[in-house]
């Protein structure tokens, strides 16, 4: 048992002692028999201490409770590279807002999964291993903004693939859970490097999807998050253009056991893929374990506390004082 005040205690017993000193004054200067004056400081005595105990709020701590969860583990792997915020998503769009969209989706369809988080562009980022919090990977999504051409080096689709494998692995190692990936980027390599074998992922992988962003016809890169100015390409001498590389996506996808989806032509065929993989889930019991669920009691005294007033009411009817 512990307590959870709605405000500190120490004012709540100074405010209520104030209320029934005046309370017992106006009963001490009533006309009423001495034994009737007794009795109602004793009622009165009882609201104000209920109202004490609701002020306090008292609550059970429960440090060992079940609860139920999807057995999914959710890993997010997002490109990060500037031409994801290339503006070719329904007309000057960027790519990265459909992203987040789409992700947004993903989660509100599997709540209850535990969910991570890789990012990527110059390095690779563990934001988020498998957590159960979806607001926080979630809220990792607001907070990606386009980097400066003279920060980024190029992409290489190869720079997640270890943080990819060790989260595989980890989820892997659980007994009942069914791992899923959606692998989200534009396919673009532009450092030259060959494309890297997936393949060993298939056998980590349960189901998943690989999401392709961008069009053939591609789209202009502004230069960091705020500029007006578009990045320049000083072999065509014109503004850069991203453009989606549907045959790298689909190798990976293919490599993965999974399927490829282009975003911007299939996004329904998506939303159908993860209601699939939502009715192919469980439902597990866990335990929770060194963190606290409070449990309220405070309302039993509240109901009491109603009785009480309404007694009292019922008293000053019969006493016509009402």
């Amino acid at each position: 048992m512990s307590i959870r005040p709605i405000i500190h205690p120490a004012i709540l017993l100074v405010l209520l002692a104030i209320l029934f000193g005046i309370t017992a004054l106006a009963v001490i200067r009533n006309k009423f028999k001495t034994s009737d004056k007794v009795f109602t400081l004793f009622r009165f005595l009882v609201i104000y201490t209920c109202a004490f105990i609701i002020g306090i709020r008292p609550v059970i701590v429960e440090e060992n409770y079940e609860y139920s969860t999807k057995n999914l583990d959710v890993l997010f792997v997002v490109d990060t590279t500037i031409s994801m915020w290339a503006e070719d998503y329904n007309g000057s769009h960027t790519r990265m807002e459909c992203v987040k969209k789409d992700v947004d989706r993903i989660i509100e369809t599997l709540a209850g999964s535990n969910f991570a988080l890789v990012t990527f562009d110059n390095s690779s980022h563990v934001l988020a291993p498998f957590t159960q919090d979806e607001k926080y990977v979630k809220d990792f999504f607001d907070t990606f903004t386009s980097p400066e051409s003279y920060y980024a080096k190029g992409s290489d689709l190869e720079v997640p693939y270890k943080d990819i494998e060790s989260l595989l692995k980890s989820s892997n190692k659980k007994e009942g859970r069914k791992t899923i990936i959606f692998y989200i980027s534009d396919g673009e390599i532009t450092n030259e490097k060959p494309l890297t074998d997936h393949s060993a992922f298939s056998e980590l992988i349960d189901d998943g999807a690989v999401l392709g962003y961008g069009t053939e016809e591609g789209g202009r890169m502004r230069d960091g998050e705020e500029t007006t100015y578009y990045i320049y390409d000083y072999s065509t001498h014109d503004d850069a253009v991203s453009k989606i590389d549907e045959d790298n996506l689909q190798k990976i996808a293919d490599d993965m056991g999974v399927s490829y989806f282009n975003m911007f032509e299939q996004s329904d065929s998506l939303q159908g893929k993860v209601e699939m993989i939502r009715q192919g889930s469980g439902d597990v019991m866990n335990r929770g374990k060194g963190v606290e669920k409070y449990k309220d009691t405070y309302f039993y005294f509240a109901y009491f506390m109603v009785i009480m007033l309404f007694l009292e009411m019922m008293i000053a009817v019969r006493r016509g004082r009402l």
